[in-house]
């Protein structure tokens, strides 16, 4: 992996990127991934609930790069700490906010690359 990539929150919102939640997250492990600008258009949507069946976007791009790499998904970690998996319940019923949820998606993909 990587050692001097840039970490996912540095994307979210900030310009010149101004990427969602879950293209934040493949941004930071672009390196990771083969196509990653196809990607991130493809993500592009996963925002607010639109990842399929309403996951968080930061989630959904985490165990997307998982799959990637033929490694377990992170939702149990993700959810311990965001209190659930869905954006609705995250940022309504648990008030985690999503730059939270990018710091730990991040988080908890770069252990799993690390210790594979």
């Amino acid at each position: 992996m990587n050692k001097e990539r840039n970490q996912s929150e540095n994307f979210f919102r900030k310009p010149p990127y101004m990427f969602n939640c879950a293209q934040s997250v493949i941004k930071g492990f672009e390196n990771e991934l083969e196509n990653s600008e196809s990607v991130l258009e493809d993500f592009s949507g996963y925002v607010g609930g639109r990842a399929p069946k309403g996951i968080c976007g930061a989630l959904y791009a985490a165990n997307y790069i998982m799959q990637k790499h033929g490694l377990p998904s992170i939702t149990d970690d993700f959810v311990t700490k965001a209190g659930a998996e869905t954006c609705k319940e995250i940022k309504g019923k648990f008030k985690f906010p999503c730059i939270e949820c990018v710091r730990l998606a991040d988080y908890l993909v770069e252990q799993r690359l690390k210790n594979r």
